[in-house]
């Protein structure tokens, strides 16, 4: 019985996370069509992106390694998160970006993150920034 209760209670809490909120899955990202690629080193792609978004006014968090993949944080405020994702495909790199935000009725619960779309501003002046050094 008790052991039931456990497995019963694990269930409804992993459910409850998964329906509560949190980023996004960048799984959709990367099944969208690639809409920049550019023939430089992908960690060239991590300096230029990070000096965008720094001039932006975007606080650079994190840099995350996801095998050959680059994926770059960063927020402005406590209610804007931006991905900016650097995928090596060959001799060349895919850029594709999410933003995210959060609603003001949140009231704390680190729940209520939704995509507010493609950053096309910050991946525009990302692709200028690349096709100025190419």
């Amino acid at each position: 019985m008790k052991r039931q209760l456990l497995v019963l209670a694990a269930t409804l809490s992993l459910a409850g996370c998964a329906a509560g909120g949190g980023y996004a899955s960048a799984e959709y990202v990367y099944a969208e069509p690639v809409e920049y690629e550019y023939v430089v080193p992908v960690d060239r792609v991590v300096v230029v992106t990070r000096d965008v978004l720094v001039t932006r006014g975007w606080t650079v968090y994190r840099v995350q390694r996801s095998g050959p993949n680059r994926i770059i944080w960063a927020r402005r405020g406590d209610d804007q998160v931006v991905r900016i994702f650097a995928t090596p495909r060959g001799q060349r790199v895919a850029v594709r970006g999410l933003l995210e935000g959060r609603d003001r009725d949140d009231r704390g619960k680190h729940k209520g993150w939704a995509k507010r779309g493609q950053p096309r501003d910050i991946i525009t002046d990302i692709d200028v920034r690349l096709k100025a050094r190419g």
